[in-house]
């Protein structure tokens, strides 16, 4: 009964517990399982209207891009700058997809199957097809229909009939495919959208008149410009509640779409120390010593030196200054160096001079080496049937053609000793001392060539050299002593409250106040430093300071303060909108300055604004960029509407105050068409509805940017 009433005197204690250790129990189950919920809500690269994009499938759909990029460039590998370019793209493309998803469905938009066969198949092929490389001829570097036939053909092959190697390849154009033949989905479905938008502004009679005969009047003006920079700013008063007030009416202008931070930062250049220098030209006196004595400067070069040796003969205009300035004086077998060039030790030796012609034009064919499968006295039968056609008196350029008809006649054009040395310098010796016209016969490794020269340049001089270049790299001991350094600095218990004046005392150039928003690319361009924007818009912490490791440089960075995304502070653009209303107001001074005594002329109008007449011509009412004044559209109405002759009072422009004079107008010589002009103006109107409507779409959708979290 003891136990009974104690059970029941802790009871609520009991059940307290109990139903702690379960919920503990359940979080841990949540939290512990892989791919939990908690991480699941949390993983959102972006967001359109609700709809989540995981960074697994963005990373996907990047990986996919560059994959298309590598192989329309024939590269295997990608750029930063070029990666991040396709990570902005990719990012843009998803949203739009989902945007036009979205509107589509509520306009019953829709893009067939018979509308994507007839951009592929039908009389206009789509423009997006007309510039893949894969889909243009060659020789031309015009769409050919026949290449795009010849591709989807491997597309639809039938895969069970196929090699494993070949499967690869048809799988590898399959998945080009879909990614091509999605773009083309909502490249066609944006073309509708904005075909309706577009039309939705119609252009009348009076306002295509109009715009063309505006575009036809060109006018010649003389002006006298005072720039509001020659104004000083103490001579205008800006007060912060009309900065305020600025800010306030025009709230939507400072939006940001990502969170934005402020850093001060300083970087260190990680460079060979004296040491390192020192230990290389240790090894660079041996290699002296060693080219010294040698018999074959080609072992001596392999050993010691970042480039292979060359045995060919080179002119002058092809070696670099410092070999240039060596041979010049040189006599064979002399040897210089060690010599200091930047960042490396070089020695030169000279081993033979020649007077030589530099280049030799070619014409070659090649036909493959067959002794790995036991072919090879057939291949040569072949070889050898092919040279005495030549022989016999058939021209080299006939055989060429008739072996390879896009062979150009084996034509390969001029070519130097350095060249051909990695065909081996039988091939260089046998090229160069050939006769002119005669063709030979080689066989190299995997092939068997047959090589005729049709022409030689002007025998000239010519040198055959050894050189050993030996870079100083930073060692691992510098590597180490800069880090040591700078974890130390990072490490001062007082590093956040004295940043820059710690950095200062240890002789660092301090960058204050540099803004990053979470989508640049980089910090202040420096490569590789995403990592710094990453860190920065996402610390929790304002006064952390982080040490970043990168190629040869380190950059110190403290956070100063991050700013969510949404309108950006008033502290942040008030010195924007402060220059914006002084020049406002320095307008009003010097148009008030001007008023006084009425200058009667341009030139007098300059005496008065301490400037000079200046002209300009062929400006129109449409002109978006007036050569060496950018965009005045002030000037864009005088020249079409001012007196002819009258000087314009004075206006205030986007870089000054401007005195203007129309001095004449001419009238352009096209015949107005009304349709065109309504169909040029329309698609305008389509371009300009366009980027308005994906803005507009991005907010009325709720975009939400988190890229910067992850990424």
């Amino acid at each position: 009964m003891a136990t009974l009433q104690k059970i029941r005197d802790k009871g609520v204690l009991l059940v307290a517990i109990i139903g702690i250790a379960l919920l503990a129990f359940i979080l841990g189950d949540l939290f512990t399982s892989g791919n939990t919920l908690f991480a699941k809500s949390r993983d959102k690269a972006f967001v359109v209207n609700g709809q989540v994009i995981s960074t697994k499938e963005y990373a996907d759909r990047i990986a996919e891009w560059e994959n298309f990029q590598k192989m329309v460039s024939r590269q295997t590998s990608l750029d930063e700058n070029t990666t991040q370019q396709i990570r902005e793209a990719v990012y843009d493309q998803m949203v739009r997809e989902r945007m036009l998803d979205n509107q589509a469905s509520k306009l019953g938009l829709a893009v067939s199957k018979a509308e994507i066969n007839d951009l592929v198949h039908g009389e206009t092929i789509s423009p997006l097809l007309q510039q893949l490389p894969f889909f243009l001829d060659p020789q031309t570097g015009m769409f050919d229909r026949e290449g795009l036939v010849r591709f989807l053909s491997i597309v639809n092959s039938p895969a069970g009939s196929l090699q494993p190697e070949e499967r690869a390849v048809v799988e590898q154009y399959k998945s080009m495919w879909l990614f091509i033949e999605n773009m083309l989905k909502y490249q066609r479905l944006q073309e509708k959208y904005t075909s309706l938008l577009a039309n939705a502004v119609m252009v009348n009679d009076v306002e295509a008149k109009t715009a063309f005969d505006l575009s036809q009047q060109n006018a010649d003006m003389a002006y006298v410009m005072k720039s509001y920079f020659t104004v000083p700013d103490s001579s205008v008063t800006v007060t912060d509640q009309e900065v305020k007030s600025f800010y306030d009416k025009n709230k939507s202008a400072f939006r940001m779409n990502v969170p934005l931070a402020k850093i001060t930062y300083f970087t260190k250049e990680v460079v060979p120390s004296d040491a390192d220098f020192a230990e290389v030209e240790a090894q660079a006196n041996e290699a002296y010593q060693k080219l010294t004595e040698a018999a074959n400067p080609a072992t001596v070069v392999a050993d010691y030196s970042d480039a292979p040796f060359r045995d060919v003969y080179l002119s002058a205009n092809t070696l670099t200054e410092g070999q240039k300035s060596f041979v010049e004086s040189a006599s064979v077998s002399d040897i210089k160096g060690p010599v200091r060039e930047g960042d490396a030790f070089t020695i030169y030796k000279l081993l033979d001079k020649t007077v030589a012609p530099d280049s030799v034009h070619l014409r070659m064919m090649a036909i493959p080496d067959a002794s790995m499968t036991g072919q090879d006295s057939l291949v040569t039968h072949f070889v050898d049937s092919i040279f005495n056609e030549i022989q016999s008196g058939r021209s080299f350029a006939e055989v060429a053609n008739s072996l390879n008809p896009q062979s150009n006649g084996g034509d390969v054009g001029w070519a130097r000793e350095i060249d051909l040395a990695q065909a081996g310098i039988d091939v260089v010796k046998a090229a160069f001392s050939a006769p002119t016209g005669q063709a030979f016969k080689m066989k190299i490794p995997g092939q068997q060539i047959i090589i005729q020269v049709e022409e030689k340049t002007a025998p000239i001089q010519k040198y055959k050299i050894a050189t050993i270049n030996m870079p100083v790299i930073v060692s691992e001991k510098t590597s180490n002593n800069v880090d040591n350094e700078l974890n130390q600095f990072v490490s001062d218990p007082n590093v956040s409250k004295n940043f820059n004046e710690l950095a200062t005392q240890k002789g660092y150039f301090v960058v204050p106040d540099a803004r990053v928003s979470a989508n640049d690319f980089s910090l202040t361009q420096i490569p590789g430093s995403r990592q710094v924007v990453t860190w920065a818009v996402n610390e929790k912490k304002m006064g952390t300071v982080r040490k970043f490791d990168i190629t040869n440089m380190r950059i110190i960075a403290r956070v100063d303060h991050v700013y969510p995304a949404g309108t950006a502070p008033l502290s942040e653009v008030s010195s924007s909108i402060r220059s914006r209303l002084s020049n406002d107001k320095k307008a009003e001074k010097i148009i008030a300055g001007l008023a006084a005594g009425n200058p009667g002329s341009l030139d007098a109008y300059a005496a008065k604004m301490e400037s000079k007449v200046d002209t300009v011509k062929f400006v129109n009412f449409t002109t978006r960029n007036i050569t060496g004044l950018g965009f005045e559209p002030a000037l864009n109405a005088f020249s079409a509407y001012a007196p002819l002759n009258t000087l314009t009072p004075p206006t205030k422009g986007n870089m000054g105050v401007y005195v203007v004079n129309v001095l004449n107008r001419t009238q352009g010589t096209e015949t107005y068409d009304a349709k065109a002009q309504k169909n040029l103006m329309q698609g305008s109107n389509a371009y300009m509805l366009q980027m308005q409507s994906i803005e507009t779409l991005k907010n009325k959708l709720k975009v939400i940017d988190n890229r910067f979290v992850f990424f």
